[in-house]
Parts: structure tokens; C-alpha cells; sequence
């Protein structure tokens, strides 16, 4: 059966927010409160900054997303309503997020984070399920890599807001046993979320391989351990990822009685 078409003011609120998350980082870049670098504790596991231009991407996904929903009335999934809302949800949070960040709300953001994963972890089940046949490739392709990306990122970063609450107010942000359980707590929730979708949304393991690179360039010459445990977590992402991609070939291959 094909999926219910979707239009209206559900789609264009999708553009709206879109957009939204976009604009919102002028606040604080034009000091009107503090910048995420600065309202964020540094920590032994806080991925450099370059790998935070991923957000560029992201940004430039969503847009492109929302406007081809708004067109296309489809997000190239089998329930493309409760995807929409789930994006839409992530969209508002980044705003919120960076919002709350300037005006530093410590214990506020990594709350925003956690609804946003949440939302964006449901995303990309559905995202990873049967693909509606009867829209475009192309958009169909679009969905699952802004899910992969945006879902992966989420997962990174509420560990990391999380962790630097911890460190500004009740931890030493110096200590590295907390944080070390902190990012193996990470590295597991990814893993098992590749696990279960890796083979299909492709972004979402290279995203975190990308998160997990960061900290390694962090942790060089810093921490021994963590850059052990980013480095066998990133093993583990393309192992797992490459596993879990066969099996879904091989059980998708005809067999033999239904090729003849």
C-alpha cells in the first residue's frame, strides 16, 4: 500500500524550522549571550572543533529535505507523517539548544538533546524501514542520509552535553574515569543503533566515525585512553557496519529454488 501523501501547514512548519535551526546561531555569534564554545566545559573526551562544521551539512540537508516535502508531499518512507514530526521536533530543538546554550543554561541543553536523539533515534528506524517505491530515488536517498547524519550527531553530542554539565557543576573536568564511562557508554548506544540500522542509513556509523575521530585528535598526547577507546570504538563501527551489511544482501539474494 502507498503511503498517505502529506501537505498543509505540517509541511511548510517543516521549512519554518528548518530554517529556524539556522538563523538561531546569529544570537549568540552576534554576542547577544555566549557561543557554544563558550558556554560548553571542556573535557579529555570533547571532539575538536573543526568536526563541528558538520552542522554545515545538516543545516543544508534540512533545508533541502523540507522543501522537496513541502513539493513532493512524501518523505520516502512508510509513515512519513511520524517522520516529518520527529524532524520537525530535531529542528526546533537545535534552535532551542542554541538558544538556551547562549544563554547558559547548563542543565537545560543536554535535556533539549536528549528529546532531540530521541526523536531523531525513532527517525531513523523509520527511516531504515520500507521505502515508499513510488517516489523519486533522489528523495528517498535525501531522507535516509539527513537522518543518518543528523541521528548520529545527536547521539555524539547529548553524551557530550551531558558529560559537560557533569563537569561544570559536579565532576572534575580533568578526571578521566567518569569520562572514559561516559564515552563507552556512547560507543555502545552507537553500535547497537548501527547494528540496527547501519546497512541501510550508511551515515549514521560514518557520521560517528567522524565524532570519534575528533576525539581522538583531542585526546592525542592528552589521553592514552581515550584515544584507545575512540580508536576500537571506530573499528568496531566499520566491522559491525560491513557485518550487518552482508547479512542484509545475502537475505535479500533469491535463492537458488526461487532463481530456477
Amino acid at each position: 500500500m502507498t503511503p498517505t501523501r502529506i501537505s498543509g501547514p505540517i509541511t511548510w512548519l517543516a521549512v519554518f524550522l528548518a530554517v529556524a535551526q539556522v538563523l538561531a546561531p546569529i544570537v549568540p555569534f552576534s554576542g547577544l549571550g555566549a557561543s557554544p564554545n563558550e558556554s560548553t566545559t571542556d573535557l579529555l573526551i570533547t571532539p575538536a572543533g573543526w568536526t563541528f562544521s558538520i552542522w554545515s551539512l545538516i543545516y543544508l540537508l534540512s533545508i533541502v529535505f523540507a522543501v522537496a516535502v513541502a513539493w513532493k508531499g512524501a518523505t520516502g518512507t512508510g509513515s512519513p507523517r511520524r517522520l516529518l514530526i520527529d524532524l520537525e521536533v530535531a529542528f526546533a530543538g537545535a534552535a532551542v539548544w542554541i538558544l538556551m546554550s547562549a544563554a547558559e543554561w547548563t542543565w537545560a541543553t543536554p535535556i533539549v538533546l536528549t528529546v532531540m536523539t530521541v526523536a531523531l533515534l525513532d527517525a531513523a528506524r523509520i527511516a531504515a524501514g520500507p521505502a515508499d517505491a513510488s517516489v523519486s530515488r533522489w528523495l528517498r536517498v535525501l531522507t535516509r542520509v539527513l537522518v543518518g547524519v543528523y541521528a548520529a550527531w545527536a547521539t555524539a553530542a547529548v553524551f557530550q552535553n551531558w558529560a559537560a554539565a557533569i563537569g561544570a557543576d559536579l565532576a572534575d573536568p580533568r578526571s578521566l574515569g567518569w569520562q572514559l564511562a561516559v564515552l563507552v557508554t556512547c560507543a555502545v548506544v552507537g553500535l547497537a543503533v548501527t547494528a540496527a540500522v547501519g546497512s541501510v542509513l550508511v551515515a549514521y556509523p560514518l557520521t560517528l566515525i567522524w565524532a570519534f575521530v575528533g576525539i581522538i585528535a583531542t585526546a592525542q598526547g592528552v589521553t592514552t585512553a581515550v584515544v584507545g577507546v575512540a580508536v576500537g570504538t571506530i573499528v568496531a563501527l566499520v566491522v559491525t557496519t560491513t557485518a550487518v551489511t552482508v547479512l542484509r544482501r545475502r537475505a535479500s539474494a533469491p535463492t537458488p529454488a526461487a532463481a530456477r
